[in-house]
């Protein structure tokens, strides 16, 4: 298969640009916009499954919506600069008929290369603001509903490094109930891990504005038949939502284009974006154009390769 780099010039493609993703707080899961929560349940395991999560998520969102849990916003955006601080707000609020109890802690974490989230203690990767957090309240009680705002403080060191890249962290706000058992004529207290939500933390300094992305290669996915995966990287220096397709052209013209797929990137990561062809696409070989499109004030990153089906 050989993959030639193009831009939108160079292959004359006039595509309306989709407009910037939405900024309001609250919106969808972090795989496809910024303003996300993460919700998983919590079994034990410090690290999620991506496919799980990805599988599962429509689900626990409307588990914990079930459980009157809310939470607003659930995202938190920085863009200060060396040495200043800023405090923002969380409200939590229990709309159940019982009281409900919050564990609130910070994590460290990353995407992967397939989107999926690893997690970290705090200060531990290099990326990490979470060492210049502060949240007022690590547990809280609430009656049936009541609501409580949490306060979160950025305060970021008076040094160039600090505000020379990107950082971030994740809040879990994480619920636990009370279980009192009696033994030997004593209470004794025992605490069972419900569900979790992560508050997306993101601290951009506000001299950084580069955004560029890079298609690195197009080849057969692993593991997976007749399917094709974009590998590509954000080499800018802020986090950018992408989206990706491929047009798929046949010997007689025919062109198909395969469904969008929304992802963001943080600065410096590389992405395998992977694309199953339609089953009932014939035998044979085609003209594939992929595409990442990283937004309105962007030109469109593409290659084109051949590929044959067999």
């Amino acid at each position: 298969m050989v993959n030639k780099k193009i831009n939108d010039t160079q292959a004359g493609m006039n595509f309306n640009k989709m407009s910037s993703f939405l900024k309001q707080p609250g919106k969808s899961f972090d795989f496809i916009h910024k303003n996300s929560f993460f919700a998983i349940l919590f079994l034990g395991m410090q690290k999620n499954l991506f496919a799980l999560a990805t599988a599962l998520f429509c689900f626990l969102a409307l588990t914990g919506t079930a459980q009157n849990l809310g939470i607003h916003p659930t995202t938190l955006q920085f863009t200060l600069g060396s040495g200043q601080s800023e405090t923002q707000v969380i409200h939590i609020s229990n709309g159940a008929d019982k009281k409900v109890q919050y564990r609130l802690y910070l994590n460290d974490w990353m995407r992967d290369s397939l989107g999926g989230h690893e997690y970290y203690r705090p200060d531990t990767l290099p990326r990490s603001c979470a060492r210049w957090l502060t949240i007022n309240k690590n547990f809280v009680e609430l009656q049936p509903k009541e609501a409580v705002d949490i306060t979160v403080k950025l305060q970021l060191p008076d040094s160039a490094s600090a505000s020379a890249e990107m950082k971030w962290a994740m809040l879990f706000i994480e619920t636990v109930e009370e279980q009192v058992k009696a033994a030997d004529k004593q209470a004794q207290a025992t605490v069972r891990n419900l569900l979790r939500l992560g508050v997306h933390i993101y601290q951009t300094p506000p001299t950084l504005n580069t955004k560029e992305v890079r298609i690195l290669d197009l080849k057969p996915a692993a593991e997976i038949a007749n399917a094709y995966s974009i590998i590509c990287k954000n080499t800018g220096n802020v986090m950018m939502e992408c989206k990706s397709y491929l047009e798929i052209t046949s010997a007689d013209g025919k062109k198909t284009k395969l469904d969008n797929i929304e992802f963001p990137m943080f600065p410096d990561q590389k992405r395998y974006v992977t694309f199953e062809l339609p089953k009932n696409m014939p035998k044979g070989k085609y003209s594939v154009l992929a595409v990442i499109d990283g937004g309105e004030d962007m030109s469109l990153e593409a290659i084109e390769s051949e590929i044959e089906v067999k």
